[in-house]
């Protein structure tokens, strides 16, 4: 008998590459030098490397979104306006005190000229009226210059007084506007009049306000 070609068994532990036809057994383990063929891939449980790509049907973990915290600074809250903005608010507040003062005092002096029919007496009461209106605007410029002063944070007794001021030139140009028979050097008086009895009348109240509202009060 002719003996047939001997197959060699693979030895466990060695070296040796599996061949291309040759599978690992169950419980083989493979030996340090062999790799893994091209078909083979890890196990579910097997562990990837660091940044390698998740495998085919695997879902990554979902990455957390941080969401943006806005944080509201309070710099804004409590600020104190700006010295001239008390300008125009002591603007408007003796307007408001002044109007209806202005109001009253026309009113019931024209019903004591419809009342008396001499004309020297028109004459006075004519006098009475504008003294009169003057009291008035003075009464308001001294409250518009008390608001400035007592609740007007840094504005002072220069704001108060400017703010009278506008308020003798705005009422002086509405006189102006109507035409009433004065003559340019009249009208001219008259403006410094008006200025120097808002100013003075609302750097008095401001100097008051400040000494109501107690502390240091602004250099102005």
């Amino acid at each position: 008998m002719v003996d047939g070609p001997k197959r060699r068994l693979p030895v466990v532990g060695s070296g040796t590459p599996a061949g291309p036809g040759t599978h690992a057994g169950p419980g083989t383990p493979t030996g340090p030098g062999t790799s893994a063929g091209p078909g083979t891939s890890a196990g579910p449980g097997a562990a990837s490397a660091p940044g390698a790509a998740p495998p085919r049907g695997a879902t990554g973990s979902p990455e957390k979104r941080r969401l943006p915290v806005l944080q509201g600074s309070g710099d804004d809250e409590g600020e104190e306006r700006p010295p001239w903005h008390w300008i125009a608010l002591g603007t408007v507040a003796i307007f408001i005190v002044w109007l209806p003062l202005a109001g009253l005092a026309n009113t019931l002096l024209r019903r004591m000229i419809e009342r008396t029919g001499d004309a020297e007496a028109q004459g006075s009461v004519r006098l009475a009226m504008v003294g009169l209106n003057a009291i008035a605007f003075a009464l308001a410029g001294l409250a518009g210059g008390y608001l400035v002063g007592r609740f007007g944070g840094r504005a002072g007794r220069r704001e108060a007084a400017a703010s009278g001021a506008v308020v003798a030139a705005l009422a002086w140009a509405l006189a102006l506007a109507e035409g009433a028979p004065a003559g340019a050097l009249g009208w001219a008086l008259l403006l410094v009049v008006m200025v120097a009895i808002g100013a003075a009348a609302s750097y008095a109240g401001g100097r008051a306000g400040l000494r109501a509202r107690g502390g240091a009060p602004p250099a102005s």
